[in-house]
């Protein structure tokens, strides 16, 4: 049960099935409806062509505004607060607005009020929140909502549509925005926690309204046509005893704000922004003539060579249907890019395209979809399509990029704060400072991982339980890259490798000698006839001259038994020149999939017939450490591949930016670092002989927080599916690279007690590698995934866009229809011609048989896909 005014100054009444629809089919309040929609079109054309003065001229000519200004001028002489402005233009803005206020207004968020005395002394049943009791029901107040009517359409397919609780949605009278009235959850929140995570699951929370929280507020009636749907018997009759007890004494006390941190912090940023345009507006000079005008726009030679090409490009007129979307998807992002994310500049110029001008759109759908776009990252490249027409218009880039010419690109990364964290750490965790001092300080973030997976590699026999697979034991894995220009450092790593990989290494010989010997023994007369049983004797360290035979018999084989289980030991691949050439030359045929399958050591098999490889099945343990140039990497990750999922299994760190300084000049007897590679190499001989779960379940709880606080951040930001694929990955790498420097820093005590305990600045060690691989992951990666998924967007867009010729013809049906007029509308030289049409929609429920030659629609339109 819900209440609803007949007029916004009377009290309220229970509204009837019969009352609602009598209200939305007056031809009085349609004519309202009408006249809104009318005046305040002209009133936006008129600011638009900065013809506001015309507007305001015409208007006070009309007979109805003498009419209703009379009026008023008369109630304002009965009040004691004048409320009529001696403005022209203010008083024109009042005259637009009453033609909505006279509709009558619904309180969907009411069941009843009680009574109350008015300010006359008079009794009645006032809306006054203090005095209301709620229903159950919140309402989304979507305000300029493009493409509203698209947007209707998608919620109404939505396979979880019932699941939403929604009663009611309509388009409001100014025709540009949407009210969707649902049932409340109490674990939502109170009205307006419900009102924001509704919009949010429909797409639409950057235009909730949050100026209406409070339970009282009004809504004014729609025509009937812009009733999109209704649930009749909900929207009168639904009632939640349980959410008015637990909410409604909080709304009479007057406690409308809302109660869930999310959305009071949203509502804090919403108004300091409003704060900030308010600010900058009152510092803003503004013309006589012009009140609020904006300060136009100046452009260039070059700005106006690029809209002639734009409009070369488009043509004057573009397909009603796809308007919006070109303007969404890539003409907004083009005039940003242009800009250089100035969004004013670029709505100025979008107005200058001739198809824009036909298109006619909402008003501030331009400036919605322009100003969107603006808030989205720049990617370094310019899109090729948008190159082209540049080049054509003649505009140089280089010329337009000389601004970042001196720019360090790697700026962007804290890499001192890096650098100054992983120092502090130098006498907190063993070997951190002999992995890093006998190198440069820039290098420093990637020989933090670069050793820590060489660590974790030795004591591959460890494990620990993750969230994302609990009763799965979860191994230290790595795929490291460090990508740097030559001469960047790149051969530190073979320092690493041979120190921290010292106990792998000497087993691998062991290994080779065995393995020769048994070559040059054995007398085998032709390939796949060997004779003598190979030794078991197997190589964990492979380089890129490795036969996947090879490879995959060490993997298969190489497995001890670990607190009652059998766990396969880590390949492992260190590389200073990583060499994408070697599978041509057959030497080394393709792990790509082996690579993706390792991340989560994950299962493979192989079963050949020859005689040298060996069968089976097998979980891939195998960690790889390698750098080379930024060319090589855009051949393993750039827009085609950029899907595969590898690069977010990997952490990806840059080498930094050379500083032109020399390494300092010492003697060997005066360098330490002898000293310090003794130490490395006696850890690693010890961590090879680590087995067991590792005791950091905190840490495990640490990066879980990580990930839910960086995943509400990007789904705030309008559900950015870039960020979050680049976050769902990085808590791996912040266990497996600091796990190896904890498990060394608490060597100690877990020789003593058996276990330890994960302390401040453990959790300090972790927060500094989620930092590193997150953002270098967004460094390298996030304009790539963003554009795979804008991408993915368009191509949508496009899908839906098609409609073939029957599916028209069928749209162009009435609902009751004849043989005669089905034939007519298809086009079909008789009756008989469409009898096999007609019946195969029949067959398909898309109509049904009413009697001989006449048929009814079932569904308004036929499906697309």
């Amino acid at each position: 049960m819900i209440v609803y005014q007949p007029n916004i100054n009377q009290p309220t009444q229970e509204l009837a099935a019969e009352v609602l629809k009598g209200m939305m089919e007056h031809p009085a309040n349609i004519e309202l409806v009408d006249n809104y929609r009318k005046m305040k079109r002209q009133m936006a054309e008129a600011e638009a062509g900065q013809a506001v003065e015309e507007f305001v001229n015409d208007v006070l000519a009309l007979d109805d505004y003498k009419s209703w200004l009379a009026k008023e001028l008369k109630k304002d002489e009965r009040r004691k607060k004048k409320l009529i402005p001696t403005s022209d233009l203010e008083r024109v803005k009042l005259y637009i607005s009453q033609f909505k206020t006279s509709l009558p207004a619904i309180i969907p968020t009411i069941a009843h009020f009680i009574e109350s005395i008015d300010r006359w002394g008079r009794t009645a049943l006032w809306r006054v929140q203090q005095y209301g009791y709620l229903s159950g029901l919140a309402v989304v107040d979507g305000d300029h909502v493009p493409g509203v009517e698209e947007r209707i359409q998608e919620w109404l397919q939505r396979e979880d549509f019932k699941d939403l609780g929604i009663v009611w949605i309509f388009i409001t009278p100014s025709g540009e925005g949407v009210k969707v009235v649902f049932k409340a959850r109490e674990e939502w929140g109170n009205l307006q926690d419900n009102a924001y995570t509704m919009a949010e699951k429909l797409g639409i929370l950057d235009y909730a309204d949050g100026q209406t929280k409070n339970s009282d507020h009004a809504h004014f009636i729609p025509k009937a046509d812009d009733v999109k749907y209704i649930d009749w018997e909900a929207l009168l009759t639904y009632e939640n005893s349980a959410y008015e007890q637990k909410y409604g004494e909080a709304y009479r006390r007057g406690e409308s704000e809302p109660t869930q941190p999310r959305w009071q912090e949203l509502e804090h940023q919403r108004k300091e922004a409003r704060k900030g345009t308010a600010s900058t507006a009152s510092t803003q000079p503004t013309a006589t003539a012009l009140p609020q005008a904006e300060k136009p726009v100046e452009f260039s030679q070059e700005d106006e060579a690029f809209i002639n090409v734009l409009n070369e490009h488009y043509g004057p007129s573009l397909p009603p249907h796809t308007k919006h979307d070109r303007m969404q998807t890539e003409t907004s992002h083009w005039l940003c890019y242009y800009n250089d994310n100035d969004a004013q500049k670029a709505i100025a110029m979008a107005k200058r395209l001739d198809w824009v001008k036909e298109w006619n759109p909402n008003p501030g759908e331009v400036e919605d979809l322009c100003q969107s776009a603006a808030k989205k990252k720049l990617m370094t490249r310019y899109p090729k399509a948008l190159k082209e027409l540049m080049d054509k218009a003649g505009i140089n880039l280089e010329q337009a990029t000389t601004t970042m010419k001196n720019v360090n690109p790697l700026s962007v990364l804290p890499f001192d704060r890096w650098c100054d964290q992983i120092e502090s750490f130098f006498d907190v965790y063993p070997c951190l400072r002999e992995v890093c001092e006998p190198h440069p300080r820039r290098l420093w973030p990637f020989l933090l991982f670069a050793s820590a997976s060489m660590m974790g590699t030795c004591m591959d026999l460890t494990y620990y339980y993750f969230y994302a697979s609990e009763s799965e034991r979860t191994r230290l894995n790595y795929i490291i890259w460090g990508v740097g220009d030559p001469t960047s450092g790149k051969h530190s790593l073979e320092r690493l490798m041979n120190l921290l990989l010292a106990p792998i290494i000497a087993e691998g010989e062991i290994a080779d000698d065995s393995t020769n010997t048994w070559k040059e023994s054995t007398d085998a007369t032709g390939a796949n006839k060997e004779k003598d049983i190979r030794p078991a004797i197997f190589n964990r360290l492979f380089g890129y001259r490795s036969s996947n035979s090879e490879f995959i018999r060490s993997m298969i084989n190489c497995k001890e038994e670990v607190d009652g289980e059998m766990m396969g030991r880590h390949m492992v691949t260190v590389s200073s020149e990583k060499d994408l050439e070697m599978g041509r030359a057959g030497s080394w045929i393709s792990k790509s999939n082996m690579i993706l399958l390792s991340f989560h050591g994950e299962y493979d098999d192989q079963h050949y017939t020859n005689k040298q490889s060996v069968s089976g099945r097998f979980r891939v343990f195998w960690n790889m450490c390698e750098t080379f140039t930024p060319p090589t990497l855009q051949k393993l990750i750039n827009e085609r591949s950029v899907n595969s999922g590898l690069d977010t299994r990997t952490a990806t760190i840059p080498m930094g930016e050379d500083d032109f300084k020399m390494l300092p000049l010492r003697r060997k007897e005066d360098s330490k670092t002898a000293e310090y590679n003794e130490t490395l190499k006696q850890w690693a001989y010890r961590l090879d002989q680590r087995r067991g779960e590792l005791p950091i379940w905190p840490l495990v709880e640490h990066v879980h927080k990580w990930c839910d606080d960086r995943r509400a951040i990007a789904e705030f930001n309008d559900k950015d599916k870039a960020d979050w694929l680049l976050i769902k990955r990085v808590p791996y790498y912040g266990i497996s690279i600091s796990a190896p420097y904890i498990d060394m820093k608490h060597w100690q005590e877990r020789e003593n007690t058996g276990t330890y305990t994960i302390d401040a600045q453990d959790l300090a060690l972790c927060d500094l590698v989620l930092d590193i691989q997150y953002r270098t992951q967004i460094f390298w990666y996030y304009e790539l995934h963003r554009l795979y998924y804008d991408n993915q967007l368009k191509d949508a867009a496009q899908q839906r866009r098609r409609t073939t010729k029957f599916q028209e013809c069928f749209r162009l049906l009435p609902e009751e229809f004849t043989t005669e007029k089905f034939a007519q509308v298809f086009g079909y030289a008789n009756n008989h011609a469409g009898q096999k049409s007609l019946q195969r929609l029949e067959d398909d429920k898309a109509i049904e048989r009413t009697m001989r030659g006449h048929y009814k629609k079932l569904v308004s339109e036929l499906p697309t896909i």
